[in-house]
């Protein structure tokens, strides 16, 4: 056995070379034949390394044989049946006229109709079989085959040699050859993923520091740039009367554990007297893989995500959670590849559970072409678009500077591009698939919660915290890969898929306080924007009965004739400025490279929006006022909109002499309403206090009867927000 297992990476280099079909999985490390020393061929000519990702850098670590008996976890994407007519197909489904329109498939008919067959998908467990592969399984939908095998398995495979370095004490591995299959499998594989983890998706977000309770969080009069609470975006983008997302369920694409998240979204509706969130929590694995580890790094991404969607929504239905195993910038960080985010993409549209599922998430546009992981994600994207699904995807954090992360060099004080040009620009996948909207970044002003104006969201450089400095901006620009989907081309006069699609706050100075293990952090990046959009999506959705398909083409048919339905940005840059030059692509009036259409007003967004689905009002359960329950001396803040009222219970012993109720501070005008034992409201009060244009209320009861005192705090015709709530027994 340890004969054969040692040989078995000949065995796959025997055959001839016909014998072999090229498959979209390009070498993840390039062989360059130069004067670098990080390597020796076999014949003593010196060989160096660089990661295939646009700029192909080098290597500067010593590069060998990846060990023979490392596992790897793979995930083999097949390539869709009928895909022409896939395409045409999820064009005619948001079509009106056509005899598809809204005619949203069923995952089973999806399978029927598009997907790998029965016969096509054994064809390749057998050759993998054979190969020595274990733990073989198979996505319900016949579009992924997980399996795990060492490298030498791999090679044997696939035709492809796997090769290893150490970064930053972390195990870097990747295939220096392109991966193939047998000729008897051309055209049924596509790609095969989790061969390396040289380039990977990463979080997009900008953790800031953390911040006192003291901070300005959007009550200030006049035009400000200040954090502000999730539950003020439905405020800063006018919400108004939109019903709130009670009866759409989202999906979030995550991995590691999510304990910490849970909590921390727990502590978050708490302390707004929002209702306990309904969650879900699908492990998703590669075959025989388990570890779901806890990634800290992680958890402040995931949190952003939830808490902002939770906060711009009002509340979904349910939250599901879809993990991946293992933590990217954890102590696993070797493990978790590509292959396991791709996976949890695959099991969001699978169940078909989530009308709207957030990603913030992405990587180099031309590494993840390069690893077949594109062709991969796409054709998931597609089945999502075919069954009413809508991915929400950030455009990236790094302006039009992905490929390298955004990191620049500081000399005597000038910043140097390293190791790139500055003229030359990448993009971010998967924001670049025609199948997603893809999410990009402002800098929100704001008077108080009152939407005062945007920009273009640009940071600057900055040190990234590791030792790096780094652009903060949001990403934009054209794919290099993709072409441009029917109603870009149309709208646009596009021929490649240019992003993003819209945008919202993204910046670390005006974005998001967000509970991390339980304390509040400032946090920005296109991973606030998407989740602020995709609580206003579910809204929409919730107002339309669930009936909007995937909106990419009304938005780009009815927006330019909608202008109230947006905030169009029209200043601004997601590059740099260097020697008098500026980089990067400008804000201009209607669609542009750094922010789309801009960002949506959400009143006069989800009047459009219901438009765009079926015509059937809202269904479902409206769910019940949220009721916070307060304590002794313990004050809480409230907000709402114009006409809306928040309530609270406190309950009072027996025995107390004096029992006041009071609200103050913030801004708008509110009325308290009070009543022991049964709720409160402008009909029904025992005691109110009402004072035209402030929100300083107050009642006293004198010797009061024990039992639960319920407190109603309603607006007048103006939005309050940051109100105090004070029960106080004596």
């Amino acid at each position: 056995m340890a004969l054969a297992l040692a040989l078995s990476p000949l065995c796959g280099h025997a055959a001839t070379a016909t014998s072999w079909a090229p498959i979209k999985t390009h070498a993840a490390l390039l062989k360059d034949q130069s004067t670098s020393v990080n390597g020796m061929s076999a014949g003593g000519s010196t060989t160096t390394y660089r990661i295939n990702a646009h700029g192909k850098p080098a290597v500067k670590a010593q590069v060998s044989t990846l060990d023979s008996t490392k596992v790897l976890h793979v995930a083999v994407s097949l390539n869709l049946r009928n895909a022409d007519q896939l395409q045409a197909f999820n064009k005619s489904l948001n079509t009106p006229g056509s005899a598809n329109y809204h005619q949203f498939l069923t995952p089973a008919q999806f399978k029927a109709t598009y997907a790998p067959t029965d016969a096509q998908v054994q064809s390749v467990v057998t050759h993998l079989q054979q190969s020595g592969f274990i733990n073989i399984t198979v996505s319900p939908n016949n579009t992924l085959v997980y399996a795990d095998g060492n490298a030498a398995v791999v090679s044997k495979a696939f035709n492809a040699t796997m090769k290893s370095y150490t970064e930053n004490g972390k195990l870097k591995f990747g295939n220096d050859s392109d991966a193939m299959v047998p000729q008897a499998l051309s055209g049924i594989v596509g790609a095969v993923t989790g061969l390396q983890n040289v380039s990977v998706k990463h979080p997009l977000s900008h953790i800031g520091a953390q911040i006192s309770s003291t901070a300005p969080m959007g009550t200030q009069s006049g035009p400000t740039n200040v954090l502000h609470p999730p539950t003020q975006f439905p405020l800063i983008y006018d919400a108004g009367n939109t019903p709130t997302a009670y009866n759409t369920t989202v999906g979030i694409i995550t991995w590691g554990d999510l304990t910490q998240t849970l909590a921390d979204l727990n502590t978050m509706t708490t302390v707004n007297g929002l209702n306990p969130v309904n969650t879900k929590v699908v492990k998703v694995t590669l075959s025989g893989e388990r570890d779901f580890s806890d990634d800290p790094n992680g958890d402040g991404e995931w949190n952003l995500d939830s808490q902002t969607i939770i906060g711009t929504s009002g509340g979904v239905k349910q939250l599901v959670f879809y993990t991946a195993a293992n933590g990217l910038y954890g102590p696993y960080d070797d493990e978790l590849t590509d292959a396991g985010i791709t996976a949890a993409y695959n099991q969001a549209v699978v169940d078909n559970i989530a009308k709207v599922i957030n990603v913030s998430l992405g990587e180099d546009e031309t590494a993840s072409h390069e690893a077949g992981n594109q062709a991969a994600d796409d054709a998931i994207f597609a089945q999502a678009v075919a069954q009413g699904q809508t991915f929400s995807v950030s455009s990236g954090d790094q302006g039009v500077y992905t490929a390298t992360g955004g990191e620049f060099e500081t000399n005597a004080g000038v910043v140097l591009p390293a190791p790139f040009s500055l003229g030359t620009y990448s993009s971010s996948e998967p924001a670049t698939s025609p199948n997603v909207v893809a999410v990009g970044g402002t800098q929100v002003t704001t008077n108080g919660t009152t939407y005062a104006g945007e920009v273009t969201w640009n940071d600057g450089i900055a040190d990234a915290g590791d030792g790096n400095n780094r652009i903060w901006a949001t990403g934009g620009g054209l794919s290099l890969f993709e072409a441009a989907p029917a109603w870009q081309a149309s709208a646009l006069g596009a021929t490649a898929r240019q992003v993003p699609d819209i945008a919202f706050d993204a910046s670390s100075v005006t974005g998001a306080v967000i509970y991390i293990g339980g304390q509040k952090y400032g946090v920005g990046g296109t991973s606030l924007a998407s989740p602020i959009f995709v609580g206003t999506f579910a809204r929409a959705q919730t107002y339309a009965n669930n009936s909007i398909g995937f909106p990419a083409s009304n938005m780009y048919r009815d927006f330019p004739t909608h202008p109230s339905a947006l905030h169009d940005v029209t200043s601004g840059n997601n590059g740099v400025w260097v020697a008098g030059t500026t980089y990067g692509y400008n804000a201009a009036a209607g669609w542009d490279y750094t922010t789309g259409f801009g960002s949506l007003d959400i009143s006069a967004f989800n009047l459009l929006a219901y438009t765009w689905g079926d015509g059937t009002p809202p269904s479902g359960v409206v769910p019940p006022p949220v009721v916070t329950t307060l304590t002794n001396n313990v004050a809480v803040t409230t907000q709402g909109t114009a006409g809306a009222a928040q309530q609270f219970t406190l309950v009072v012993p027996a025995g107390k002499s004096t029992l006041t109720l009071r609200t103050s501070g913030g801004t708008g005008d509110v009325t308290l309403y009070v009543k022991r034992d049964s709720a409160a409201s402008a009909s029904s009060y025992d005691y109110m206090s009402a004072h035209a244009g402030t929100n300083t209320e107050a009642v006293t009861i004198r010797a009061p009867v024990a039992g639960t005192y319920y407190v109603t705090v309603a607006g007048g015709n103006q939005i309050f927000s940051g109100v105090s709530v004070l029960g106080s027994m004596q």
